[in-house]
């Protein structure tokens, strides 16, 4: 199985969990906040629909942004917003249709994952691989956030949980060198356990880049978590004084890089 394959694996078992949750949530549940700043349950999945909605047209939507490689806030917000008036079994029903049309469509996969995809989010100019990396990351990570918020915990050992873990495992010397900093020859183990368990050092070198090395012995600092609270870190959910993680070594450097881990949104 090559890569996009796991990521389109791992955006379907997280898609049919999302119908599987959905169909045990009351209207209680579909009220509740999650994680996401201002959207409630309902509006998560207002905002899965609408992506994979968007993603079955036959030709690329046009949408007025300044692009980037995200996807831009008014961009998602609008599709939330389109959606407002609709029932929760509307929103299920359109998502769930929308994931079976893409589901087929996607059984025949490009032979060149570096190919630029006909259709994304917004318009962004992603590759076939950007796209179903992101997809998966992003549908496995709004699944946690339906989960988290109306107490049915689960889904951190599935497909869409390690494609996650591996996709945020990546951005980890960009989260030590870019934005914390630290000097030469520092170095910071993340040890992530449980479900998906990870571990990763990575160090500063003489100039200043960050890399990942092979397991050291005694690094600067080690961060230990857990599986969730990595992701919900690096997916900047929560704060690190609203998770438990365990410091050890230079506790300056541990709390600055915890302070860092969100690379979206």
């Amino acid at each position: 199985m090559n890569l996009l394959d796991t990521y389109v694996r791992g955006w379907h078992e997280s898609a049919e969990s999302i119908v599987a949750l959905a169909a045990e949530l009351d209207a209680a549940d579909w009220a509740r906040q999650t994680d996401c700043t201002e959207w409630t349950v309902k509006d998560v999945l207002a905002h899965l629909a609408h992506l994979e909605s968007e993603l079955c047209r036959s030709e690329q939507s046009t949408y007025d942004s300044t692009g980037g490689s995200d996807v831009v806030s008014a961009y998602t917000a609008l599709g939330v917003e389109a959606r407002r008036d609709r029932t929760p079994a509307e929103l299920v029903e359109e998502f769930a249709a929308a994931v079976d049309l893409r589901a087929a469509r996607l059984a025949d996969l490009p032979d060149d994952p570096a190919a630029p995809a006909p259709v994304t989010p917004g318009g962004v100019a992603w590759s076939w691989d950007t796209l179903l990396r992101n997809r998966s990351v992003d549908v496995w990570v709004h699944e946690q956030d339906i989960r988290r918020a109306t107490g049915r915990p689960g889904g951190l050992d599935s497909t869409g949980a390690h494609v996650a873990v591996m996709t945020f495992s990546f951005a980890m010397p960009f989260v030590l060198g870019k934005k914390v900093r630290p000097p030469a020859t520092s170095t910071v183990r993340w040890n992530v356990t449980g479900e998906t368990p990870l571990e990763l050092v990575v160090r500063i070198g003489e100039d200043g880049r960050a890399s990942a090395i092979e397991t050291l012995d005694e690094p600067s600092a080690t961060l230990t978590m857990s599986t969730e609270t990595f992701t919900v870190l690096t997916a900047g959910r929560r704060a690190p004084d609203q998770v438990d993680v365990a410091v050890e070594g230079d506790e300056e450097l541990a709390r600055a890089t915890l302070g860092a881990m969100a690379i979206m949104s």
